[in-house]
């Protein structure tokens, strides 16, 4: 087994990457962000569904792979940014994305503690253990979120849904506006 020198870890479980598209229930007129788009594993199901599809993803060569593979759909939109860094809509959005677990708590950050109540919701893949805290609400600030969103864990998603397979189980994470 080689090592996996880059830290990423793609979803590849298209149960999974279905249930996660479901579960948001965007489609047609809804704007919804793939933060981390990767090489279009989410974003490719994503716009079958209906939404327009901002896919953000700050790594050169997935960006190509993305203008590529998009090329022909005028509802999927490639931003080649920084998720953390990336301005946010100021209209109604969702987001649905398995995120990196290294910029995990400040991406939920960003989407829970802006002032505007744009965000409509999110359906995150993220670390299990992650996942279990935001959603416990025990702190001062995820008690805060808790007052404008209903978060909760959706179900846990074993490491073998990934490639290469993480040490660790993921989540879905669920995020709503209350």
């Amino acid at each position: 087994m080689h090592p996996n020198r880059s830290g990423v870890h793609f979803l590849s479980s298209y149960p999974v990457i279905r249930s996660l598209i479901r579960s948001s229930g965007v489609g047609p007129g809804d704007l919804v962000i793939d933060f981390g788009a990767g090489p279009g594993t989410i974003t490719a199901p994503l716009a079958a569904a209906g939404p327009r599809v901002l896919a953000i993803e700050r790594d050169d060569r997935f960006v190509r792979e993305l203008h590529r593979r998009f090329a022909a759909q005028p509802s999927v939109r490639i931003v080649h940014a920084d998720l953390r860094t990336v301005p946010l809509p100021s209209r109604d959005f969702s987001v649905v994305a398995s995120i990196p677990y290294a910029v995990s708590t400040l991406l939920v950050r960003r989407l829970l503690s802006r002032p505007r109540r744009s965000l409509v919701g999110a359906d995150l893949v993220v670390e299990w253990g992650f996942a279990r805290r935001i959603a416990a609400g025990d702190t001062k600030e995820t008690a805060s979120w808790a007052r404008r969103f209903d978060i909760r864990v959706a179900r846990r998603i074993p490491a073998s849904c990934f490639r290469p397979a993480p040490r660790v189980d993921s989540a879905h994470l669920v995020i709503r506006r209350r």
